[in-house]
């Protein structure tokens, strides 16, 4: 379990900490401050779209060679780390695109492993408590690869030393994990076609994943300028990891104990319910009160929202899920509910940022798919 939530972290501070800080900072250098919204949008929309389709191939690649796991998760490390790479010695935007669009292939391939190995070793009785380690491994990994560019540096000493913290992370896993063999894994045969069909507990599970996962992209997406240019904040690169500190400690405690009181109750909609509510109200917050002491305070909403969502995530998905045959491919489908946000939300952002309100308008949409979230939950009848 350590080992399994080390390599979530080692995933996550790839992932991240170029999102939070790096990318920003090499958007804001390479094409000014009258282009780096534009930039950072065009470069992390690329890298999105390729996510969305690297994640369900890395799933449908792991099916493929039965229940081996390990392959997939060192092959996608080697491919993410060689983008970060990459983005170190990145001086135009066609090599910091092609970085990122690496990076997102790459560690799309650790992600559908770790989130298959849930499926394949957890019995559904424990997904919350496992599921929520999953989670909460996700936000630490937040707050470290954010860590790592600001107390090293931005530009190229912040993406090499992400990029040795990405497989430096990993190593225990490589040594301890032993993958289950296929005759053990429990066999239930409903075609994942299925799964997919409008109106089926899958679809309504992706769709509340994708409204809660846009939700917190966008929170993310423009933070950096937020802070500077709405805030109006001296240091933005260290407000961002301050907020995201304050973020990662509430979402990681709500989340953990989220994840063990679901199993313990038997209940998942309430903690979906929960967050979507708070992450509504810190979005509007930040909508309302741009003010430092008052973001603070939005920060804890919004990460103890999305520790109420994440505790039940996984336990979520797999429990609507329950072909063993298809699961790491349909793993990769679900996850599609997590990458698609990273490529919608610059493209929903920065028309309203630059024309359409700015940062105000910007979180009330925001709030506004929270709220939608909420509004889906009773069709998932699924779920207890």
């Amino acid at each position: 379990m350590v080992a399994y939530g080390l390599a979530m972290i080692g995933v996550a501070a790839g992932w991240f900490g170029p999102i939070q800080i790096l990318l920003p900072e090499q958007a804001a250098r390479l094409a000014g401050e009258d282009g780096k919204e534009a930039l950072l949008a065009l470069v992390t929309a690329w890298g999105a779209a390729v996510s969305m389709v690297a994640n369900p191939l890395w799933g449908a690649l792991s099916d493929r060679i039965g229940s081996r796991r390990l392959p997939i998760f060192i092959a996608g490390t080697v491919v993410g780390v060689a983008g970060l790479l990459v983005l170190a010695g990145a001086g135009s935007t066609p090599a910091m695109v092609f970085g990122w669009v690496l990076v997102q292939a790459g560690l799309n391939g650790p992600l559908a492993a770790l989130a298959a190995m849930i499926g394949d070793r957890v019995p559904e009785r424990q997904r919350g408590t496992v599921g929520a380690l999953f989670g909460v491994a996700q936000i630490v990994g937040v707050v470290l690869g954010t860590a790592v560019a600001v107390a090293v540096g931005q530009g190229a000493p912040g993406y090499i030393a992400v990029a040795i913290a990405v497989p430096a992370l990993a190593a225990a896993l490589l040594v301890l994990h032993r993958d289950v063999p296929a005759a053990v894994i429990e066999k239930q045969r409903i075609h994942w076609a299925v799964l997919l069909r409008p109106g089926s507990q899958f679809a309504w599970a992706w769709l509340i994943r994708f409204l809660l996962n846009l939700v917190n992209a966008m929170v993310l997406v423009y933070l950096f300028y937020y802070l500077s240019d709405r805030v109006g904040v001296d240091d933005p690169a260290g407000w961002v990891l301050i907020l995201t500190v304050v973020n990662v400690l509430f979402a990681g405690v709500a989340g953990f104990a989220g994840g063990v009181l679901s199993d313990r109750w038997e209940k998942r909609k309430v903690f979906v319910a929960a967050g979507a509510v708070l992450l509504a109200a810190g979005t509007a917050v930040m909508a309302l009160i741009p003010v430092t002491s008052v973001v603070i305070v939005a920060s804890v909403l919004v990460g103890v929202g999305w520790g109420a969502y994440i505790a039940v995530d996984m336990a979520v998905i797999t429990q609507v899920l329950p072909d063993a045959e298809s699961r790491a491919t349909m793993l990769g489908v679900a996850n599609i509910a997590g990458t698609l946000p990273q490529l919608l939300a610059p493209v929903i952002a920065a028309p309203i940022v630059t024309a359409l309100g700015g940062y105000r308008t910007l979180y009330f949409v925001t709030a506004a798919f929270a709220l939608a979230a909420l509004a889906v939950l009773p069709r998932l009848r699924a779920l207890y």
